[in-house]
């Protein structure tokens, strides 16, 4: 985006002369893009000193015509005053800039693009009009309001709100916002990021940013942003900062590379987060998993030692082997997902606290604001019930055009609304998480099977998003009585290792509805690899798996299997290698006596 934007209302209409003020906005736009994208000191200097020898050639040039034509001798020393003051104070920061780059500031480039658009729209064009009118040109009015106009008409305003904008937005936000130029120099980062870093803004370099950051993810860090600035794709890194007293704080970041309108790489723009407590949990969540581990191997060399002695009874062995392995995989499984379930529902309280009073915060705000529209439009009408010309009326007009009242009213209540949709959405994971959590609840009760569906694939949904499109062809199954904890168990399983089947990207279909008015069934389809007859034979057995070592335990369809048991209900496969897989789970109402008709 370019800081001035050159239009028909800056032609004063004189070629040359015309030619040259393009030339010039040309230069303070390049000027701009150094600035902002915190180009290196020589470019600065070099632009600079371009910009005064091309400002001093111009105004020899508009001298000589003015000269050639007769000008009015006190107006042509008082233009030419103006012409050596400028080009003075232009080659001063040309100076100051060799030695300090931060000369060159944006209250600088705000002095040029004032300073042109006085210089084109008043001196320059009295003197156009004087040259080809024949006219004294102390005879000649400028309009006053065009300068402030062709601000307005222009990109150049709305550049400078935008910055500021996004400035106090970085400001405010509980996360690490920062810029780098070419170098990996930072040129700008927000108050969370001098706050989590413990630096000042007199200490922003290279050295002291990287000094805070842990001794062994230095390194890394480096190799990541340069490649994200060798290749200009987005980076995402975890790393540790070390603060007072060896404190580490964990930093989850995304950066993209800034890329300027010639595809120059012109640096990084990145948001971090602190996953200290995420990475506290997964610690604890990876120690409980280890204590599982354990048990199993455990209870697995008992039951190796139980074997070898009950060798001379080998038809009970099978059988007493068999019982405890689906007894232990029932009971690993139940102890995961009761300690995952404690987790999930710890996060989701205290989710939920501050939730709270952010929505109740949002419902209170939207209602000042609907208070404030009406002020807003009384205030209308109060103005425009005064008389013609009175300065309260002209006043409040000057201020609603200023400030784009009608917009701020429309605009104000959407964002208050999109805000509130927001929350809500907010509301509803934490409130499925909450449910979703309650999985070692064994008794029955009334259960909305589709609303389960729909909790799981909230819950999942970071497994399912990146690898399937979800259809959902829901039946309108009304509630029934079972365990519906264990049921969503059951789907979180078959839509897991659904969207873990699909190589690339394809569909999951789910299905529900009615059979025989005394059943109804849950069908999951997916668009994967599929399995081979063999496969499929083993897939219920406990421990059996087709996944990687550390991938899975193969436990989960063994106990999905258990569930649907326990419910007089069954689970059916249909799958063709190459095509995918449909598992159909058919469970009978209350009210059911009869077997479903099964195909």
């Amino acid at each position: 985006m370019s800081i001035l934007t050159w239009n028909d209302q800056l032609l004063v209409g004189i070629d040359s002369v015309d030619s040259q003020h393009q030339t010039l906005v040309e230069l303070i736009n390049k000027l701009d893009e150094l600035v902002a994208v915190g180009g290196d000191g020589e470019g600065l200097v070099a632009t600079v000193g371009e910009l005064a020898d091309y400002t001093a050639y111009h105004f020899r040039h508009e001298e000589e015509l003015m000269v050639s034509a007769g000008f009015n001798p006190e107006l042509f020393a008082k233009h030419r005053e103006e012409h050596r003051e400028f080009v003075d104070k232009i080659r001063r920061v040309q100076f100051e800039a060799e030695r300090d780059r931060s000369a060159v500031s944006r209250d600088l480039l705000d002095f040029l693009v004032d300073w042109l658009c006085h210089h084109i729209l008043k001196t320059d064009k009295l003197m156009a009009i004087s040259l080809n009118r024949g006219v004294d040109a102390a005879q000649i009015e400028i309009d006053r309001h065009e300068h402030l106009d062709v601000l307005h008409s222009n990109l150049y305003s709305a550049l400078r709100e935008s910055e500021e904008r996004f400035k106090d937005l970085a400001d405010n936000l509980p996360a690490l916002i920062w810029i780098t130029n070419a170098k990996h120099m930072p040129i700008f980062c927000n108050r969370f990021w001098f706050k989590t870093f413990g630096l000042q803004r007199n200490e922003l370099e290279k050295q002291r940013w990287m000094s805070v950051i842990h001794p062994d993810d230095r390194a890394l860090v480096m190799v990541a942003y340069s490649k994200a600035a060798g290749e200009k794709t987005k980076l995402k890194i975890e790393y540790r900062l070390l603060g007072p007293e060896s404190k580490i704080t964990w930093i989850l970041e995304t950066a993209a590379p800034r890329i300027r309108r010639n595809g120059e790489f012109a640096g990084l723009m990145g948001c971090g987060m602190d996953i200290t407590l995420r990475k506290k949990a997964e610690a604890a969540l990876s120690r409980l998993n280890q204590q599982l581990e354990e048990q199993v191997a455990a209870r697995t060399r008992e039951l190796t030692a139980a074997n070898q002695t009950l060798e001379s009874e080998k038809n009970q062995q099978i059988e007493l082997n068999r019982q405890l392995q689906e007894a232990q995989a029932h009971l690993v499984q139940a102890e995961k997902m009761a300690s995952i379930g404690q987790l999930a529902a710890g996060v989701a309280h205290e989710i939920n606290n501050p939730l709270g009073y952010i929505y109740s915060n949002l419902n209170t705000l939207q209602e000042y604001i609907d208070q404030l529209g009406v002020a807003a439009t009384l205030a209308e009408r109060l103005a425009e019930s005064l008389p013609t010309g009175h300065p309260a009326g002209a006043e409040f007009c000057a201020f609603k055009n200023r400030v784009d009242l009608d917009f701020i009213k429309a605009d104000a209540a959407d964002l208050v609304r999109e805000s509130l949709e927001g929350a809500t959405r907010a509301k509803n994971i934490v409130q499925d998480l909450r449910d979703f959590s309650r999985i070692d609840k064994q008794e029955q009760a009334v259960f909305d099977l589709e609303a389960g569906l729909d909790a799981t694939l909230n819950i999942v949904n970071n497994e399912l998003k990146y690898k399937a499109e979800v259809v959902k062809q829901y039946g309108g199954i009304k509630p029934f009585a079972c365990v519906g904890a264990q049921l969503n168990q059951v789907f979180m399983n078959l839509l897991v290792n659904a969207a873990q089947a699909i190589p690339d990207f394809g569909k999951i279909t789910i299905s529900t509805g009615y059979r025989d008015a005394d059943w109804v069934f849950v069908e999951i389809a997916d668009t994967g690899s599929g399995m081979s007859e063999d496969v499929k034979a083993k897939i219920f057995d406990p421990f059996f798996t087709t996944k990687p070592v550390g991938k899975g335990t193969g436990l989960g369809l063994s106990l999905s299997y258990k569930i649907i048991k326990d419910h007089q209900g069954y689970i059916q496969v249909d799958s063709v290698p190459g095509q995918g897989t449909v598992f159909r789970i058919l469970l009978p109402l209350p009210t059911a006596t009869l077997a479903p008709k099964l195909p």
